[in-house]
């Protein structure tokens, strides 16, 4: 384990084991056997907010009819999160929706001073009682293109950043996306699970500086 400082330390423990599973009513997204959380009728209070360098800004806009989630982060960064399991033998299926109105420029975003995405989205999965006996997938919206498939995070081997979308391309658009946890992990850690402990949801700018604004949209687990 890399030696933190104590804020980097509480940074790290929460950024990748704080959980929250989020979904709101955006796109055309279906699924047989799902498992959701719809803001449109929970709203925001039944999530938990952790803050780590200042705040990013989290609210319910109503976009075309619908609910959407908004996020603004500028030199700052704090996460929503709730913990609940997932059946992955059900529903091992990952999906959401998710526009970016513009990426950072980090050079590179593989260590801790450019550890930014203005969008990403993980799951955690606990493998013991403690707090650090957990793994994270963390899916990422990343600011430019990479050659690896994922990487591990700078503060933390316990969780693999995964590059979902990349650079400018298709900014300001949404778009719908479907992972396979199950797959993910085992192909990243090792193993094979069949659950998960929850999902976060995270814009943040505290690294690097800079301003965001990302949008999320329905998020749910499926078959």
């Amino acid at each position: 384990m890399i030696d933190l400082s104590k804020r980097e330390r509480a940074k790290s423990l929460w950024k990748f084991v704080g959980v929250i599973l989020l979904a709101v009513s955006h796109g055309p997204l279906q699924a047989l056997e799902t498992v959701v959380v719809d803001f449109s009728r929970q709203g925001l209070d039944v999530f938990e907010e952790e803050r780590f360098v200042g705040e990013t800004h989290y609210q319910l806009i109503e976009e075309s009819g619908v609910q959407i989630l908004q996020a603004t982060t500028s030199a700052s960064a704090s996460v929503l999160y709730r913990e609940m399991d997932i059946d992955l033998e059900k529903t091992p299926f990952l999906n959401w929706s998710w526009r970016v109105s513009n990426v950072f420029s980090i050079e590179d975003q593989q260590q801790k001073r450019g550890d930014d995405f203005p969008a990403r989205i993980y799951v955690v999965v606990k493998e013991g009682f403690f707090p650090w006996q957990t793994k994270a997938l963390n899916y990422v919206w990343s600011n430019h293109a990479v050659s690896e498939q994922y990487w591990p995070n700078p503060f933390t081997a316990k969780a693999a950043m995964i590059p979902v979308r990349a650079g400018t391309t298709g900014l300001k658009q949404w778009h719908n996306e479907r992972v396979n946890i199950v797959e993910d992990f085992y192909r990243i850690f090792g193993r094979r699970i069949t659950e998960a402990h929850g999902v976060a949801i995270m814009s943040d700018s505290d690294n690097a500086g800079g301003a965001a604004e990302a949008f999320y949209g329905k998020l749910f687990f499926s078959d």
